[in-house]
């Protein structure tokens, strides 16, 4: 039975997509106490005690420091509740329209990019063709 929370869809040029077409899967995104925006591109984890995303943390050792999403749409999170958004699980997205955390080290970005791999979000360094 397919999953209707997952879906694919035709899309318009966004900055940080490549050639292959993207598979979308409903999210939400874990409050963090205060309002926060989070920009589309976003580089996101699953913390393992919720299921719910947050930016990716390299440090963390809760779910959060192993990426599983591309956050697709611009979202405001409120600082008193969770904020429902959509993330892609699936395609393939450019290096230079990401957002990783900041301070992150090459390694880390590294092996991040390399669970975005072995999630089925390949991680391109340049447009292609």
């Amino acid at each position: 039975m397919a999953n209707p929370a997952v879906t694919t869809e035709e899309y318009a040029f966004i900055p940080f997509l490549g050639a292959h077409p993207p598979v979308l899967e409903v999210i939400t995104l874990a409050s963090t106490g205060a309002q926060v925006d989070v920009a589309a591109g976003t580089v996101l984890a699953t913390v393992t005690a919720s299921s719910k995303q947050v930016k990716l943390a390299p440090g963390a050792s809760d779910g959060s420091q192993t990426p599983t999403h591309i956050l697709a749409e611009d979202t405001t999170v409120p600082a008193s509740g969770d904020a429902v958004s959509r993330g892609y699980v699936h395609g393939t997205v450019l290096d230079r329209g990401l957002t990783w955390p900041g301070g992150i080290t090459a390694p880390q970005k590294a092996a991040a990019i390399a669970a975005l791999r072995d999630a089925g979000i390949y991680v391109t360094l340049k447009q292609p063709a």
